[in-house]
């Protein structure tokens, strides 16, 4: 009887001392190579394929879509239209993005 109770109470010692040593941390570590819990995901910056500055309607297509200007994408809003790039912003900073030289396509509307 004794024996039994002693290998179920190794049992339960040994269950609840590898929980335990699986939330501590190796004090040797070097300090840079402990993880992160809190680690914060980026938004990926939508791709853009074309800028269409002249018309009624100035935009740009990002991710395969038509974006007007003011208008939100993806969490970013297109905020300026330029040639070769825009501007995006979101929570306070602007992220630029140039238009790859060889996606660009001169697009001559009549009448102007």
């Amino acid at each position: 009887m004794a024996k039994s109770f002693f290998w179920v109470l190794l049992g339960c010692l040994l269950m609840t001392s590898n929980g335990y040593a699986s939330t501590l941390s190796d004090p040797t570590a070097p300090p840079n190579s402990r993880k992160h819990n809190n680690t914060t995901k980026r938004a990926a910056l939508p791709s853009l394929q074309a800028i269409i500055v002249g018309g009624e309607q100035p935009g740009a297509i990002l991710n395969q879509r038509f974006v007007a200007v003011n208008q939100n994408i993806s969490g970013f809003t297109l905020s300026r239209l330029h040639q070769d790039y825009v501007v995006l912003a979101r929570a306070g900073k602007q992220y630029k993005i140039k238009l790859d030289k060889v996606s660009v396509k001169r697009i001559t509307v009549q009448g102007q």
